[in-house]
């Protein structure tokens, strides 16, 4: 006796692009939220990249000349803050002072300030000299929290 023919299961051949496209689709898919995670990240006030961080990395070496030279200026700078004339402003009051304690005059002072919350919104201004050391300019500096202050101070040479 012989067995019965055996016959091949049924298989479908009639659309073999669904799988490609099923895996395009999902990349497609996945590339698009990435796009819209960056697009939401960028757009985010309180992240902030440090501007032109590369540059500042290749020039590491003058940075930390620098900073020798500011500790051997021996300028201190204290810095307060005061009610400003309008509404929504600080009145930002920056006291430099040499080695001996003893005011320094005829100095160009800038700040570049960052509110911990809105990083990516700095704020900047000229403080202009009151007199006996001290400099001072009104800011929209207003906004409650920690705030990131960097100062440039000019004095002739120095």
């Amino acid at each position: 006796m012989s067995a019965p023919p055996v016959s091949a299961p049924n298989i479908r051949r009639g659309r073999p692009w669904l799988w490609p496209l099923g895996l395009a689709l999902a990349l497609g898919a996945s590339a698009g939220v990435n796009i819209g995670f960056m697009i939401v990240a960028n757009r985010d006030a309180s992240f902030a990249v440090e501007p032109d961080y590369y540059r500042k990395s290749l020039e590491w070496d003058q940075t930390m000349a620098q900073e020798d030279n500011n500790r051997a200026l021996g300028w201190r700078l204290a810095v307060a803050g005061e009610r400003a004339s309008l509404p929504g402003r600080l009145r930002l009051v920056a006291r430099l002072t040499d080695r001996g304690g003893r005011p320094l005059e005829d100095a160009a002072v800038a700040v570049e300030a960052r509110h911990g919350a809105r990083a990516a919104e700095p704020v900047g201004g000229v403080l202009e000299s009151d007199g006996g050391g001290r400099y001072a300019a009104e800011l929209p500096l207003a906004r409650p929290g920690l705030w990131e202050l960097r100062f440039e101070v000019r004095r002739g040479g120095g």
